[in-house]
């Protein structure tokens, strides 16, 4: 047997082959498997008294059978080994089918085909529309009930009787008032749960008012029921409680009239008024609710419960949001109509202060005038005759000159009118281009971010310009610098070229004058 080394170590471990020895096989001995004998065992009243503990009754098939055939059993992914890790999986077991089912089982009956608790899973409209039927069938089952009780209570023949059985009625009465209560707002809820639905889908507005208006009557039914069954046990006072919810039934017909006509924007005391079809202003209200809902309250995916309440809240920061911005808007539209009315008193200013430059002008021309004629008319009167006819002149040129000022007033107005028609002009043009400037107020923001962006980019770009510019400069110079020292260099290689030919020919000359004076040299010694 190989070890592995996890048990090497271990102390008493036989680590040989393990051998299976087997008898060899005789001519005499049958390899076929004996039959079982059946015995005769004892009856369960012998075996009783030697073993009281002992259940000896058979196994009710049937009934285990009723008990674990709805249970569906989830074996995927399951081990069935006889591993004892901690990561085995066991399989799940999840029962359905409803009561109902269970009930006609044991009735006898037999099952239907395509029944919806055949589903493992129940999907929101089934378990709406389940729910629904339920609480039907509950709200039948209570009527029901309280029929039978008053036709039980019909046949009652002593005033003891009566008495004790209304004294249990009355408490039935509560606890069946209470359940009613109960079940007109299970009701209720299921309405508004598959409205919230409709919403979510793609239902018709002819649908959800058919729904709605279902609703109010099954509630308007209910209260009619509770009403009558009040006259029924307790007529000496039935009739004076009819007047005032009669009366509070009418109010309440009267003041959800007119909510509904205060949305539809109709009111009842015109008469002339155009009227629109229903449906057509309950699809945009519709329309417009729902935006609001969803713009308030994300729609959530949850089913109803608290989490489905703490979800249908309205987002407060958003609606801060929105009201900060109302309040923005309020008070840049009271700065604007500020410096309208800032405007058009500095427009009347000036045109008052035009007014006043021209009849001043006007007035200093005509005693100018008036002044310069004056002077002309004495210095050349010389006689009583000459002043008369100088006087007559100069009223003549007075009158002249009054009759000139009608026209200079005229003139005046004319001007002052024309300034008023342009200035006025100019107004009603620049408010002809509000509403293009209105419409183009969302892009504003966008251009003038993208303005300042082009402009911070264009400052960039001439900054780079700037440098290239000056790289560019330096450039050239360096140029100029490096053909400067090449030509140095050049003349210096030139320099360096000619001291070599020099000094070659220097060598040259010199070498053979060491020869001369070796050759001297060794003819001085062999002469010695």
């Amino acid at each position: 047997m190989a070890v592995s080394k996890k048990y090497a170590g271990l102390p008493d471990l036989d680590a040989a082959p393990e051998v299976y020895e087997t008898p060899d096989l005789a001519d005499d001995v049958s390899t076929v498997p004996t039959g079982t004998v059946r015995t005769g065992s004892p009856s369960p009243s012998s075996g009783d008294e030697v073993r009281p503990g002992l259940d000896r009754q058979p196994l009710d098939r049937d009934g285990a059978r009723r008990r674990f055939e709805p249970s569906l059993v989830d074996a995927k992914d399951v081990d069935f080994s006889d591993s004892i890790a901690g990561t085995r999986r066991a399989y799940r077991t999840r029962s359905s089918r409803r009561r109902r089912r269970r009930r006609r089982l044991e009735h006898g009956g037999g099952e239907e085909v395509g029944d919806l608790s055949d589903s493992e899973e129940e999907t929101l409209p089934i378990k709406l529309a389940r729910l629904k039927r339920e609480a039907e069938e509950v709200r039948l089952e209570l009527e029901r009930r309280e029929m039978e009780k008053d036709e039980d209570a019909e046949f009652q023949d002593s005033v003891e009787q009566q008495q004790q059985q209304q004294q249990q009625g009355s408490r039935k009465q509560g606890e069946e008032d209470v359940d009613a209560d109960g079940v007109h707002e299970l009701s209720r809820v299921l309405d508004g749960l598959s409205t919230k639905a409709r919403l979510k889908t793609a239902d018709t507005v002819e649908d959800q008012f058919l729904s709605t208006m279902a609703s109010t009557a099954r509630q308007r039914q209910h209260h009619l029921h509770h009403q009558t069954q009040a006259s029924h046990s307790d007529p000496a006072t039935a009739a004076p409680q009819s007047a005032p919810t009669t009366l509070a039934a009418v109010a309440d017909f009267s003041d959800r009239l007119t909510g509904l006509e205060s949305a539809l924007g109709i009111s009842s005391m015109s008469s002339d008024s155009q009227t629109s079809a229903i449906l057509p202003t309950l699809a945009s209200l519709a329309a417009q609710i729902t935006a609001l809902s969803a713009t308030l309250a994300p729609p959530s995916t949850t089913s109803a419960g608290p989490e489905f309440q703490s979800q249908s809240r309205p987002n407060v920061a958003y609606l801060d949001t929105i009201s900060s911005k109302l309040k923005t808007l309020i008070a840049e539209s009271d700065r604007l109509s500020q410096s309208r009315k800032a405007a058009l008193a500095s427009l009347a200013d000036l045109h008052e202060k035009r007014m006043q430059q021209l009849v001043s002008g006007a007035s200093v021309h005509g005693n100018s005038r008036s002044a310069r004629m004056r002077g002309l008319s004495t210095a050349s009167s010389t006689g009583h005759t000459q002043g008369n006819n100088e006087a007559k002149v100069d009223g003549t040129t007075g009158g002249g000159g009054g009759g000139g000022g009608g026209p200079g007033a005229e003139s005046l107005q004319i001007q002052s009118q024309l300034f008023l028609d342009e200035q006025a002009s100019k107004i009603t043009a620049l408010y002809h281009l509000l509403p293009s400037i209105q419409e183009l107020q969302p892009l504003l923001p966008v251009v003038l971010e993208r303005l300042r962006t082009l402009n911070v980019l264009h400052n960039g770009a001439a900054q780079a310009k700037g440098l290239i510019d000056d790289l560019e400069s330096r450039q050239r110079e360096m140029k100029d610098e490096v053909a400067k020292w090449r030509e140095a260099v050049e003349h210096v290689e030139k320099g360096i070229t000619e001291a070599e030919d020099v000094m070659k020919s220097n060598v040259d000359v010199l070498g053979g004058r060491v020869r001369d004076v070796e050759e001297r040299v060794g003819r001085l010694g062999q002469a010695r």
